[in-house]
């Protein structure tokens, strides 16, 4: 700022080292109380198990709008007056200046994502023993909401099942092809349904998936997602259940 005086620095009447200064003051102290208070009174939002791209956007948003208005407040006190064009002209100042380290910051993030959740995909397929297929007698029995509709299919069969609000969609092979059914029921009521299964677990909020029918585990920034066989759908795994279907595929060596 000094030495380019940019954004109408040069404008500024007193001693530029100080006025600067306090530009960077309030960046700082802005900062800091993004990072601790919100920290404090969100601190569950924060949660490196539940973090995503979105949340990151709308943090470093969140953070470029108050460091905006902080400096938009430090500047109408050094004139003496506050007006809306001012608070506009600070928030584009900030994001003209914040924008290429929100990139860069945002890019090494998302390498360090990418290189974590590839590690674990890896460590993952190497406990990965598929059983052979077969033809057993074990019986999976998912029953309607009403108590009418029911499916009925081999344990072997089933490979996993998607909640859609008050539905569930199961999908299994019958003769090497995929197929599905819809029922009007819960995921966990299902589950309910399938705890004497101990080999469908839940791996999202949204799935239950069969263990026995994960063909690999794949790795991105954006978590791991398994293959499972007769489907080309991938289905996502949340943090929060990756050490359950670890310690479940240890368990099946």
């Amino acid at each position: 700022m000094l030495i380019f005086q940019p954004f109408g620095f040069s404008d500024y009447k007193g001693n530029k080292v100080i006025i600067g200064s306090g530009f960077g003051l309030v960046t700082l102290i802005t900062m800091i109380l993004d990072t601790v208070v919100s920290r404090i009174f969100f601190k569950d939002w924060f949660e490196k198990k539940e973090w995503t791209v979105l949340k990151q956007i709308i943090w470093q948003v969140c953070v470029l709008f108050t460091i905006g208005l902080g400096n938009s407040l430090y500047a109408s006190w050094l004139n003496g007056s506050w007006s809306f064009n001012l608070f506009l002209a600070f928030q584009c100042y900030t994001v003209a200046i914040g924008i290429i380290p929100i990139v860069v910051i945002t890019v090494i993030q998302q390498n360090r994502l990418l290189t974590e959740n590839l590690k674990s995909a890896q460590d993952f397929n190497t406990h990965l023993h598929q059983k052979d297929e077969t033809t057993g007698s074990e019986i999976v029995s998912l029953i309607a909401d009403n108590e009418k509709d029911r499916l009925d299919i081999e344990l072997s069969q089933l490979l996993y099942i998607e909640s859609s609000g008050n539905y569930i969609e199961v999908f299994y092979s019958k003769d090497q092809a995929l197929k599905s059914m819809l029922l009007r029921s819960t995921l966990k009521r299902t589950e309910t349904q399938l705890e004497p299964h101990p080999s469908v677990i839940k791996c999202h909020r949204a799935f239950l998936i069969n263990v026995n029918k994960i063909t690999q585990v794949k790795g991105n920034s954006q978590g791991l997602r398994l293959v499972l066989k007769y489907t080309d759908t991938e289905i996502p795994v949340s943090r929060n259940f990756s050490k359950g279907l670890k310690d479940k595929l240890n368990s099946m060596t």
